[in-house]
């Protein structure tokens, strides 16, 4: 008999970590696939359901303007609670990450008794306001997992330290190397690779230097935003042949602070959050990344691209110790510093280029599946 698992996301960070899960179990027999998307990111998620050719079964509506973290909670406990209410017996919640979906869906599994799988199990930055708020999401989501997909080892042996039992956690790799490989086929079969970076309006000439840049974490809000803005203008007036590439998140305070200082400058190219295979061909464009998204210090390693971490503290810290990203925080000094010796030290960036990917081999999402069909 099939297992009925139901597969929740919310954002488009988790849908890209999961399209591999859930494009493999489709194909696979042993399983019936219910997909739900939660509605926490809306506009930002679309593309790349299109994209990775996703079928929702159920699409709610999480996300309210102006709402609170507990307010958005509430509404993904209601709704998903209404969802599992259909009679039907799941064999399986899958959950991927650190978000409010992922604890709102692992809260209601748990309460329905119903096994929860995590995907990217243990990650931990161990300060609970770096990440705000998914490191707590992600600990509190530890104590009700039934299984627990740990990225690499150093996040088992997170979990082992918790008193997770070592029969409950699976070294898996990271499902976004999968993402990635997936990506990169369909960008190919679908020809829309050549040029993809041009088509987001991101003409600069052919021999320009690219650095990629993302910020959104709410703990660089404020001041964290403004210096790394300082940061990138010092560095494009040193350098008059490199140009950055911004896709600027929607929210507020992040949005106005970048627009208004870098609105008509011509090496400063501000752009809207891009799709996935947009983001994928940025990436292999630039020379290098500046970012507090976790996702893309995940991605980096796979098309061999350094990585400066705008954050004091990393649940990856795989991707430094293996030498292929520096966490610089939002230091404006050090960002400056950091950033110049890639572009002028050719054996540094060439050893941090060339770092082994921590990340893994490409195959997490059969392990998850073999795993959870084991049960």
């Amino acid at each position: 008999m099939k297992k009925l698992i139901s597969i929740v996301f919310g954002t488009r960070p988790e849908l890209i970590k999961l399209a591999p899960v859930i494009l493999l179990a489709q194909q696979d027999t042993r399983f019936q696939v219910e997909v739900i998307f939660t509605g926490q990111h809306d506009e930002l998620v679309r593309d790349a359901i299109e994209f990775f050719q996703i079928k929702i079964d159920h699409r709610l509506k999480m996300m309210n303007a102006g709402q609170s973290l507990n307010q958005l909670l509430i509404q993904g406990l209601s709704q998903l609670e209404n969802i599992f209410n259909d009679g039907k017996q799941r064999d399986a919640v899958i959950i991927q990450g650190d978000t409010t979906t992922v604890l709102a869906a692992g809260l209601v599994a748990f309460s329905m008794k119903i096994p929860v799988a995590h995907v990217e199990a243990g990650l931990r930055s161990y300060d609970l306001d770096h990440p705000f708020p998914e490191e707590g999401n992600r600990q509190l989501v530890s104590r009700i997992s039934t299984w627990h997909f740990a990225p690499t080892e150093q996040s088992k042996q997170n979990l082992l330290l918790e008193n997770i039992p070592s029969d409950a956690i699976t070294v898996t790799g990271n499902t976004v190397v999968d993402a990635v490989y997936l990506g990169r086929d369909l960008i190919h079969q679908q020809r829309t690779q050549p040029n993809q970076w041009q088509q987001q309006g991101l003409n600069f000439p052919k021999d320009a230097r690219v650095i990629l840049i993302t910020a959104h974490r709410r703990e660089n809000f404020g001041e964290g935003i403004q210096n790394i803005c300082n940061a990138v203008e010092y560095l494009a007036h040193q350098h008059a042949n490199v140009h950055f590439v911004w896709p600027v998140h929607l929210n507020p305070a992040v949005h106005d602070v970048v627009y208004a200082q870098f609105a008509a400058h011509a090496q400063i190219h501000l752009v809207q959050p891009l799709d996935y295979p947009s983001l994928l061909a940025v990436i292999d464009r630039a020379e290098f990344i500046l970012t507090d998204s976790g996702g893309i210090q995940e991605e980096s390693p796979s098309f061999h691209k350094p990585v400066l971490i705008l954050r004091e503290t990393t649940e990856r810290p795989e991707v430094v110790t293996v030498g292929a990203g520096i966490l610089v925080g939002t230091d404006q000094e050090k960002i400056v510093r950091e950033a110049e010796r890639l572009l002028m030290d050719q054996v540094h960036y060439t050893a941090m280029a060339h770092a082994p990917n921590p990340f893994g081999d490409g195959k997490a999402s059969q392990r998850i599946l073999d795993q959870i069909a084991q049960a």
